[in-house]
């Protein structure tokens, strides 16, 4: 699934909220969006070609590129990614499957479609999703219209978040936002020495589908599997867990938190086995311990946002960057502790590894 998540993990964008700077029109960001959001065209679908470009400091890192068609009122949609190297990657959710494909494999995997129109997926239209993502951007940043400007022959409104505070997680972004549809058609995002630029190429706004937009032509020969069969992970004991990691390594006792889970899985693409032991807490699942050889990349991953932090005598650090996580190197061993309950703090997460055994001294 990693080239899944590298090809089409981006097309997750955030949208912006405003400040109180007029423009030269005499309406304010604020105004403007309001507009935006209570009098934008509700599509019915659209197809459109976008380009992701990913740098670290000066040196650009990815270059993949993506094509979509949404139909809203029969809720398919079809997503062809090609990543850096040329491969083609494609997805297609015909309303009852989806489909997942990755050129020159010999097996599509296939899933039931989940429901789309349910609000808590996508939110019942686009701009209802714009205005639950509006508050909480305007607790982090200050925004102001920059101006309209035009991206690839679409007429846009740029907008600009900078950050209220020095060493927020999320870094200065910026946003051309499409002033019909209300579509993001552009962004600039920064956190650390990472930038990462989102741009549409061509946007087509309630095209008429073809019969054939929403199918997928596979290679003669391909198997279509079960969705399930691409998931590498296997239930194990934590006697089997160390014997996949080949030496002892810590988890926590079952005293406040009762193990859900404890899963093996081996990452092919970099010969390693991870292992990961799920925690719950009254049936709630709390946190997650992940444990695998230590890396030759940094803990951070190349975001200087990570808070160094001292972990169990050790150099370690803490993100809340995408998941509230805790991170140091132990004995030849990187540990994570990645938290799925939003009331646990650092400091619940440090004490957490504090208790830490190793496996088998205990057994």
């Amino acid at each position: 699934m990693n080239k899944w998540i590298s090809s089409i993990g981006l097309l997750l964008l955030f949208v912006l909220g405003a400040c109180s700077v007029e423009d030269a029109n005499g309406l304010s960001p604020e105004a403007i969006v309001a507009n935006a959001v209570e009098e934008g065209k509700d599509l019915k679908g659209f197809h459109m070609k976008a380009q992701f470009d990913v740098y670290q400091g000066d040196e650009q890192i990815d270059d993949s590129s993506m094509e979509q068609w949404m139909d809203y009122e029969t809720m398919k949609t079809k997503v062809i990614a090609v990543d850096q190297s040329g491969k083609q990657s494609k997805s297609l959710n015909d309303g009852e499957t989806v489909t997942l494909y990755t050129e020159g494999d010999k097996e599509a995997y296939e899933m039931e479609a989940p429901d789309l129109s349910n609000p808590n997926l996508m939110g019942s239209n686009q701009r209802e999703q714009i205005q639950n993502t509006l508050n909480e951007t305007r607790k982090t940043h200050t925004i102001e219209l920059l101006g309209e400007e035009e991206v690839n022959g679409i007429e846009t409104y740029h907008i600009k978040a900078t950050p209220k505070e020095k060493g927020s997680l999320r870094g200065e972004e910026e946003y051309w936002i499409e002033k019909e549809s209300w579509m993001i058609v552009k962004t600039i995002s920064k956190s650390g020495d990472m930038k990462i630029e989102y741009t549409v190429t061509e946007l087509e706004l309630d095209p008429s589908f073809k019969e054939n937009t929403f199918t997928l032509d596979l290679p003669e020969g391909v198997e279509i599997l079960p969705f399930d069969a691409l998931d590498p992970t296997e239930a194990v004991t934590l006697e089997d867990a160390q014997k996949g990691l080949g030496q002892p390594f810590l988890y926590l006792p079952e005293e406040e938190y009762k193990i859900d889970k404890v899963e093996k899985f081996v990452v092919e693409s970099m010969n390693r086995t991870e292992i990961s032991i799920q925690y719950k807490q009254e049936d709630v699942i709390q946190f997650t311990l992940s444990t695998f050889p230590t890396p030759e990349e940094s803990m951070s991953m190349g975001f200087e946002s990570a808070e160094k932090v001292t972990v169990r005598g050790v150099d370690g650090e803490y993100t809340t960057d995408v998941i509230q996580s805790l991170t140091w190197d132990e004995d030849g061993l990187r540990y994570s502790l990645l938290s799925h309950n939003p009331e646990l703090s650092k400091e619940d997460l440090l004490k957490i590894a504090e208790k830490l055994e190793l496996q088998g001294t205990n057994q």
